[in-house]
């Protein structure tokens, strides 16, 4: 069967926040400290405002009319700041493909398709956050030609 990428509407909110929930289950076991377990992890008026922004796309991932993969993309330009370069990105903040559907191409496909999506909105990168735990992950990105540029470390305070 055919992977078919799509923008996401208001009916495939369900669907997503089901794959956003399978992610974010493994990041609350990995991360108690950080992440907490919950039924449904993205909140219906934040879904819409995604979907209303024209700075901002759900691509979504279809297999037999099933969603089985999504990326949560959105066009930033970096602050005017004399020390920076002027530039526009795209940032994927969230991409999710379900656990049963991993090693099938749903991933790469969905992630051409935001490299796509960057180009068509003017951009000059494409950037995500991974954390470090999660090295299935970062394999991922890497093997797409992703480099990490910066890291963002913490040290916990005992109270």
């Amino acid at each position: 069967m055919e992977i078919l990428i799509e923008c996401a509407t208001l009916d495939d909110f369900n669907s997503i926040n089901l794959l956003v929930k399978e992610g974010h289950d493994e990041h609350s076991l990995a991360l108690p400290n950080i992440f907490r377990q919950v039924d449904q992890v993205m909140p219906h008026e934040y879904f819409h405002s995604l979907l209303t922004n024209p700075s901002s796309e759900i691509l979504i991932a279809r297999l037999a009319n099933e969603v089985v993969g999504f990326a949560v993309v959105e066009v930033k330009e970096a602050p005017l700041f004399d020390s920076l370069i002027p530039r526009k990105f795209a940032y994927i903040n969230d991409f999710g493909v379900a656990g049963k559907h991993n090693r099938k191409g749903v991933g790469k496909k969905i992630f051409h398709a935001c490299l796509d999506w960057t180009r068509s909105q003017g951009a000059t990168t494409l950037e995500l956050n991974v954390w470090e735990f999660n090295n299935g992950a970062i394999s991922f990105y890497e093997s797409l030609g992703m480099e990490t540029v910066s890291r963002k470390m913490a040290v916990r305070i005992d109270k």
